[in-house]
């Protein structure tokens, strides 16, 4: 079951040999390092937080890199954040003054320079309503801090369970989450008690201190769809022909889905063996 890879209990790693060390640096060229990129959307006042990522090989990404860059340039936009894409706004006031063409043709290519990338996906929606009823019953918030954390480890942990499946170690595999997620302490906090690797944090666009990662861009583009959708369906296991094209458009690429309402809550508390409150 899904809910029972949140709940995984990983060893730490011991610490390893000068010898080992330096083998581990040069494991790329022997074995293959992948990353795994996330962003969140929604919030409060949506009433659920959505996680959805992304995760490659090092040289895919670097290639994706490579690709939307160009792409970026060609279209003359510095960088793509959905929100702002969505409602003209900053770069993409332009597009405003234009016919749909030029606009439609850059979220295909988008969309294409995503698809031909990554090898993995996953998306997690948590209701807030129902964290907090079930977390008056079973002491959730103490084993998993926040919606937003349990979102965002379940996207670490299906990461981890892709990455063994392919034969990796989880020493091969790093988890970059945008900057600023409203629990990233929390998320801190699950992954050291499961003993995995922490995930890190960085932005997606370039800020006045640190050069942004465009790879969070595609994990930005992916939350976005996965918000609109839950905004207009109520139901992220509506149907796929009801979901707008954009969102349609990454069907074709391996992801997982976890979506917990009250009765997924509650299954994970008795999976997971989270005690419950006293009376």
């Amino acid at each position: 079951m899904l809910e029972t890879a949140i709940a995984e209990n990983l060893a730490h790693v011991e610490d390893a040999s000068a010898f080992d060390r330096f083998v581990r640096l040069h494991r790329a060229k022997l074995v293959g390092m992948f990353e795994t990129y996330c962003d969140e959307s929604g919030g409060l006042d949506h009433g659920f937080i959505a996680v959805c990522g992304w995760l490659a090989s090092v040289e895919r990404w670097k290639q994706f890199e490579t690709d939307w860059n160009a792409m970026l340039a060609a279209y003359e936009v510095p960088y793509l954040h959905m929100k702002e894409f969505a409602h003209y706004r900053g770069p993409f006031e332009k597009f405003q003054q234009l016919d749909s063409g030029p606009r439609i043709d850059f979220m295909k290519e988008a969309t294409r320079t995503i698809q031909q990338s990554v090898e993995f996906g996953f998306v997690c929606v948590v209701n807030y309503e129902d964290f907090r009823n079930v977390n008056a019953q079973f002491q959730l918030k103490e084993h998993l801090r926040s919606p937003y954390a349990l979102a965002g480890r379940f996207c670490i942990a299906r990461s981890n369970a892709w990455v063994r499946e392919q034969g990796h170690s989880l020493r091969d595999v790093a988890y970059i989450f945008e900057d600023g997620g409203p629990d990233m302490g929390g998320l801190v906090e699950v992954t050291k008690e499961a003993g995995i690797k922490i995930p890190t944090f960085r932005p997606s666009r370039d800020t006045d201190n640190e050069l942004g990662m465009v790879q969070l861009q595609a994990a930005d583009f992916l939350a976005y769809e996965m918000r609109k959708a839950v905004v207009d369906h109520r139901d992220p296991m509506t149907k796929p022909e009801f979901f707008r094209k954009s969102f349609q458009a990454f069907f074709g690429c391996s992801v997982v889905q976890g979506n917990y309402r009250e009765e997924q809550l509650l299954g994970l508390c008795k999976v997971a063996g989270i005690p419950r409150r006293e009376p």
